[in-house]
C-alpha cells in the first residue's frame, strides 16, 4: 500500500511531466493547426484532459488524472457509471475553460475601446 508521502510525489512527477509536455504540444499545434481559435481550443482540450483530477477510488481520498481513471474503468468497469465517471468532469472542465477564455476575450476588447 501507498503511503500519502508517495501519492504527493506522483503529483508532484505528473505535475512536472505536464508542464514539460505543454510546449512541445503547443509547438505541435502550431504547426499542424494554423487557425488560432481552434489552436486555443486544442491548448484548452490538452489542459482539461491532463489536468482535470478525481478520485481514483471512490470510498478513498487519493486524486489521480481523470484520463488515466477513464483508461481503467474502459478496461474493467468498477461502477455502473463506468468511464463516464471520469469523462463528465474533464468536459466539465473544458467547456468552463472555453466560457473563461470567452469572458477573457470579450473583456479584453471591451477595454480596449
Amino acid at each position: 500500500m501507498y503511503t500519502v508521502e508517495n501519492y504527493v510525489w506522483g503529483l508532484v512527477a505528473y505535475s512536472l511531466g505536464c508542464l514539460l509536455i505543454a510546449p512541445l504540444l503547443w509547438r505541435f499545434s502550431r504547426v499542424v493547426l494554423r487557425w488560432m481559435p481552434l489552436r486555443i481550443l486544442f491548448a484548452l482540450f490538452m489542459a482539461a484532459f491532463f489536468l482535470t483530477p478525481i478520485k481514483a477510488y471512490e470510498d478513498m481520498d487519493f486524486i489521480a488524472p481523470a484520463w488515466v481513471v477513464a483508461g481503467f474503468e474502459m478496461v474493467q468497469p468498477t461502477t455502473v457509471e463506468g468511464p463516464f465517471r471520469a469523462l463528465m468532469p474533464m468536459m466539465a472542465v473544458f467547456l468552463g475553460l472555453v466560457l473563461l477564455t470567452i469572458v477573457f476575450v470579450v473583456a479584453r476588447r471591451f477595454v480596449r475601446r
